[in-house]
């Protein structure tokens, strides 16, 4: 197993989590929602919005869909129709990616202390963990939209380090986007990618970028053991 031979190798003190396409399969609930949202105004968007908006925080999609599109209705009021839509599936059937409870429960079982950074928002991360019965492996959980900064900043990260009294060197952030990838490993963090459909496009960036690319925290090739 991946988790097995990852903390028999490595020296981890600390693990920084994002959540969707990292730890929970959610990406497909995200990849439509300003479409589905814009739907609901009886405006028809393309596809490719939740491309553009996957980098973004909630807030600065909120922000990109009024401008975008010349809405009348405020940002927060876009991104409470955007959450009202997804929230449903983080309260319902959203579920973990394959094997990262388990993993979850050796690093809990080694000792080593966990935080979430997510540009989600805090209720949906909970909703979901509690339904899981995971939100007690995590100390705390670092949003974009609450700390002021998203991932393409390294503060968020070294805050989620400083939570857990966890040197940057021995900390590890999985992740499967390979913006917030590259600017962990630039903070000097060490680096699991993570596969999902949602970064195919950049997998080979990632790859080529992460200490270590996984597509299940059971599997990883036997290259990068």
């Amino acid at each position: 197993m991946f988790y097995e031979q990852f903390l028999q190798k490595e020296t981890v003190t600390g693990m920084i989590f994002d959540v969707d396409g990292t730890l929970l399969d959610s990406m497909p609930v995200w990849a439509h929602s300003g479409e589905q949202y814009l739907a609901t105004l009886g405006i028809e968007a393309s596809a490719s919005l939740g491309r553009v908006l996957f980098s973004m925080t909630m807030s600065q999609g909120a922000e990109y869909i009024k401008e975008k599109f010349a809405l009348s209705q405020t940002a927060q009021e876009i991104q409470g129709g955007i959450i009202q839509i997804v929230e449903d599936a983080y309260r319902t059937k959203v579920g973990f990616k394959k094997s990262a409870l388990e993993f979850l429960q050796k690093l809990q079982e080694a000792g080593i202390p966990m935080v979430i950074v997510t540009s989600n928002e805090e209720a949906l991360v909970r909703a979901a963990l509690r339904r899981l019965g995971a939100e007690h492996y995590f100390q705390e959980i670092l949003t974009s939209g609450g700390f002021g900064s998203g991932k393409d900043s390294p503060d968020i990260f070294y805050a989620a380090a400083a939570q857990m009294g966890s040197s940057i060197g021995s900390t590890w952030v999985a992740e499967d986007a390979l913006y917030a990838i590259g600017t962990a490993r630039k903070a000097g963090f060490r680096t699991i990618g993570v596969a999902d459909a949602a970064s195919r496009e950049d997998e080979a960036q990632i790859r080529g970028l992460a200490d270590y690319f996984i597509e299940d925290y059971g599997k990883i090739a036997e290259e990068e053991i």
